[in-house]
């Protein structure tokens, strides 16, 4: 069962999940974190960012990993997630550089580097928390509706929808990669705890559906969340308003 909290602004809903990430901060100073990108995590990563340089939360043993990355772009690239990341969060957090991870597009062996990154999380124990988003589709991470998953990290073909969703941050829609490296769903659900932020009135749709999930469908990929002991879902009162509590 999820546990859904609805906050009355986006504000109060970015300030409770980095309370969450606070705290948890406090219990494992070297948190392992899965960190999303996007547009409704800005507000999370800015009052992250204010904890760190207000000493409310200390950052410097953590340990953070990109949920996705497009391919090909290079870190540097002012439209890559770990670029977004740098900007928003670690430029403030005083996360060492070498405790940050993204996974490496630009290998000349993907699948490799798939199973490299994999590793990698694996090694420092897997996640104690992962932070998602939501799709309009259910996806998670770039788990995108499909009739299979793979439990591991992997390769996506972008779908029309998400490529259609994201070309607001390109200057042109052909702009907008089609392929990205992505956790995979059986490393989202290793995380000893997840929490999935969403806000607006266009994720309400998406947020009833989450809520009133009662069986697995790899066709709505957040219903893989329903296997999982630890979720919260934190959502403002639009993305909640199509739910009766």
């Amino acid at each position: 069962m999820l546990n859904f909290i609805i906050t009355e602004t986006y504000t109060e809903m970015s300030m409770l999940a980095a309370k969450r990430v606070a705290a948890a901060l406090i219990n494992k100073p070297d948190l392992v974190m899965a960190i999303p990108t996007g547009g409704t995590p800005v507000g999370m990563l800015a009052e992250m960012s204010r904890m760190a340089k207000n000493g409310d939360a200390d950052f410097t043993k953590t340990f953070a990993f990109n949920i996705d990355e497009y391919i090909p772009l290079r870190n540097t690239d002012p439209q890559s997630y770990y670029y977004f990341l740098q900007q928003h969060l670690y430029q403030y957090a005083n996360i060492p550089a070498e405790n940050t991870f993204v996974p490496d597009v630009l290998a000349a062996n993907l699948t490799a580097e798939c199973a490299r990154y994999e590793q990698t999380i694996v090694d420092h124990g897997d996640f104690d928390m992962t932070i998602l988003g939501i799709g309009h589709d259910g996806h998670i991470g770039f788990n995108e509706p499909h009739a299979t998953h793979s439990p591991v990290c992997h390769v996506i073909n972008l779908n029309v929808d998400t490529i259609e969703a994201n070309a607001r941050f390109f200057a042109r829609q052909e702009d907008v990669p089609q392929q990205a490296i992505t956790l995979g769903m059986g490393t989202i659900l290793r995380s000893k705890e997840i929490v999935l932020i969403a806000n607006g009135k266009s994720k309400s749709s998406v947020i009833k559906q989450l809520h009133d999930c009662t069986r697995i469908d790899p066709q709505f990929p957040a219903s893989f969340l329903l296997m999982h002991p630890n979720v919260t879902v934190i959502c403002d009162r639009e993305a909640a308003s199509q739910l009766h509590i």
